[in-house]
Parts: structure tokens; sequence; C-alpha cells
């Protein structure tokens, strides 16, 4: 059993990707169903939930990146914290997420396994990180753009396709929490003969104001 805090929330075709911080070890999930498969988009998980729920690991599971897929049961919703307990949790337990969470230039995510091209940001065969999800605290803001409507961030030169459910903002300030996600492999046409491909993609953002104590 474990309580899980839920922190994001993306689009897919037919069906909602979640994903979670176990909060007794730190570790990134994607949450499944009990069966293993993609959830229904009328799930009852919110960004920012904490949920006691039973994990395990997925019996069909992806090839590397994508080693955060679970199969979950749901036994009870605790509470909702919001993006500031989201933030608050992450800056509690840096040390404990390790690699995990990255700051600075965006060519450091994903342990520099991203090819950055501007408009297509992606990882290939050539080289795989180990895991798919990660949290980035982005030196430079990130300014939002609706292209052919579609959202994206931009960050410098290269943009970033927003998939998550939170409000838009027209800026995510630098020194923000921004979690970074790869898509599934993809080879980009309908042949199956283009190059595989795990697409980059932004899924939220967490910040908080510190509260100072009075003199």
């Amino acid at each position: 059993m474990s309580i899980v805090l839920i922190v994001s929330k993306t689009q897919m075709r037919n069906s909602v990707c979640v994903g979670g911080i176990r909060e007794d070890n730190c570790e990134l999930i994607r949450i499944f169903d009990e069966q293993g498969y993609n959830l229904s988009p009328n799930v009852p998980y919110e960004i920012g939930d904490r949920w006691e729920m039973c994990v395990e690991n997925v019996r069909h599971m992806r090839m590397e990146p994508h080693v955060e897929d679970k199969r979950t049961r749901a036994i009870r919703r605790i509470e909702n914290v919001g993006v500031e307990g989201i933030a608050r949790f992450i800056n509690e337990h840096t040390q404990a997420l390790g690699n995990r969470i990255v700051k600075g230039n965006l060519e450091q995510a994903f342990e520099g396994c991203l090819h950055l091209q501007g408009t297509r940001n992606f990882v290939n065969r050539d080289i795989v990180p180990s895991f798919s999800t990660q949290f980035w605290i982005a030196d430079k803001d990130l300014i939002h753009r609706n292209l052919y409507g579609k959202h994206y961030y931009y960050y410098n030169n290269i943009r970033i396709k927003f998939v998550g459910y939170q409000s838009l903002v027209e800026r995510i300030p630098a020194g923000t929490i921004i979690r970074l996600s790869l898509a599934t492999w993809w080879s980009g046409d309908n042949d199956g003969k283009g190059e595989d491909r795990c697409y980059l993609q932004l899924s939220g953002w967490y910040w908080y104001v510190k509260k100072t104590k009075r003199e």
C-alpha cells in the first residue's frame, strides 16, 4: 500500500495518462488500471490529489525509457494539496528524487539524451535515458504560443508541446518546477519504416509562494 501524489494528467486519444509520486520512496510512476491498461478519461484523479492505493509492476512492461508504468488499485482519496502542495513536496525531497529532477539548461534533461532540433525534440534508439519522466527547473522563462489550435511552450527557440490539463499561462517563469515526459515510441509514419522516436512533452508546472515569518 502506498500514498501517491498525483502530479499530472495528460491527454491521449481515447484515454488519459496520470503521473504520480509514491510518497514513501519518491518513485515517479505512471498510473494504469488494475489490469495494467490505460485509464479512461473519467477517472477521478485530479492534479494535487493524494490517494492511498495498491501499486504493482505492469505485467506487459513497455520498452525503456518507459519504466514508470504501474498497475494500481485505488483505495481512497485522502485530500487535494493543489500545485502548491506538489511544489512543496518536490522541494522538500530533492535529494530523494536524485536524477529525476534537474536544474538549468534543457540539454541536461533526460541524462543528456535529447536531440533538440527546435520544433522536433526527441530521443531515439542511439542513446536511451533510463527513465521517461523528469522534473526540470528551467533557467529561463517559457513562453506560451497557440499554433493551429495546439499549445506549445517555447524555451529559447525550442518548442515543447503541452499535453496537460492545467489552465494555460502565458509565461512559466524561470525557477518554476516543470514536469517533462517522453511520449511512447513512434515511427512517425503509417508504414512503420521511419525512425523510432520518443518525443518531448510538457505536462505540468508547480510553484508556491514562500511565507516569511514576521519579526
